[in-house]
């Protein structure tokens, strides 16, 4: 934990002292493979995804919804992590469970009634910690106001697309 409060404690200061500092663009490339299964790489990580055999996929990867289920569970889980080792909180397990509702309908018919993504997002979270039940809450609370993906998936985002349409199948 000493590690990691230090690394915060460095990071803090360099945000302070040096204007933009942190600030910056990240950029992953996703290809479409064999079937429906996709490759993302961003710098030296490769991960992948593919759809059940049910929806057309080859079911050699987890899907879309199970990386967007582990990217909130993990982001929130650091979070927790980082906002214990700040305040020099003990933590012996951090648990954090996902869960997501969708109708697959909204996924596959433009006349759908449901929407093509979530309709409810919910998670738990389990701290197992020597400290009082007050201030594990308060690592807990601070940990969600703190989240990137959290706040991605809470807040609306200006999303814009770019295309380029090659010929002849370049």
């Amino acid at each position: 934990m000493d590690t990691i409060a230090t690394a915060i404690e460095r990071l803090e200061s360099a945000i302070e002292q040096r204007r933009g500092f942190g600030v910056g663009t990240a950029r992953s490339t996703t290809t479409l493979g064999e079937g429906l299964h996709c490759s993302t790489v961003e710098g030296a990580w490769c991960t992948h995804a593919d759809l059940p055999g049910a929806i057309g996929g080859g079911g050699s990867a987890p899907t879309p919804g199970v990386l967007l289920r582990a990217a909130l569970g993990s982001c929130m889980a650091m979070s927790y992590r980082l906002r214990a080792a700040k305040h020099g909180i003990p933590v012996t397990r951090i648990d954090v469970t996902v869960e997501t509702d969708s109708e697959v309908a909204g996924m596959l018919s433009l006349d759908a009634a449901a929407p093509p993504g979530y309709t409810g997002v919910r998670y738990h979270v389990e701290i197992d910690s020597p400290a009082s039940p007050t201030d594990v809450q308060q690592i807990i609370d601070e940990g969600d106001r703190l989240s990137p993906i959290l706040d991605a998936l809470g807040r609306e985002n200006a999303v814009h697309r770019t295309s380029t349409v090659l010929a002849g199948g370049a």
